[in-house]
């Protein structure tokens, strides 16, 4: 079998801790994906989450199934680890559709002042429209959403989105797929 690859057309990190300002942050032009969540010591109720979003051009995603493929659908989102730290033995990874358009902006996570020119935990472009549901919108539709089970000892993430991607396909709309940890953190 013949393996064929695309890159995103744009993605992100968006976390729900803000920046130093007080305000949500970009890290659209970041070269690291960040995943991640966990309780913060200093109040129970707001913990500190990193999310992924991602996106495929969708005319890509067509042309490769039809003219690579004939139509069939196997497709794997690899993200290769670049450090890990504090990891549960165990934790699910949940790969969900987004609902709304979204910007990628410019920043990175280090940024001085933080850099707000696109998506960010509360807001989902530089005009600051907000998301319908804060941390980005998407589909818990049980049919268009994913779940991995992973250990530490497989920690460079290869998701199986071939039901995502045959539903971009078959003509859904296409804002790219949100990455996140289970809710427990």
């Amino acid at each position: 079998m013949a393996i064929h690859r695309i890159y995103p057309q744009k993605d992100t990190t968006i976390w729900s801790k803000p920046s130093g300002t007080g305000r949500y942050a970009n890290a659209g032009k970041d070269e690291i994906l960040e995943l991640g969540g966990n309780p913060d010591p200093m109040n129970d109720s707001i913990g500190r989450t990193k999310r992924i979003l991602i996106q495929f051009d969708t005319e890509e995603i067509q042309t490769l199934v039809d003219s690579k493929t004939q139509g069939l659908i196997s497709c794997s989102l690899y993200l290769p680890l670049a450090a890990a730290s504090e990891l549960p033995t165990d934790f699910k990874i949940e790969v969900y559709p987004l609902s709304e358009s979204w910007e990628n902006g410019v920043g990175k996570l280090n940024d001085i002042p933080a850099n707000q020119t696109g998506a960010t935990w509360s807001q989902r472009d530089a005009l600051g429209t907000q998301w319908s549901d804060i941390g980005g919108t998407y589909s818990t539709d049980s049919s268009s959403s994913i779940s991995y089970d992973l250990n530490s000892n497989s920690l460079d993430l290869e998701l199986d989105v071939s039901n995502l991607v045959s539903d971009i396909y078959n003509g859904s709309t296409n804002n790219g797929f949100l990455i996140k940890l289970e809710d427990a953190y």
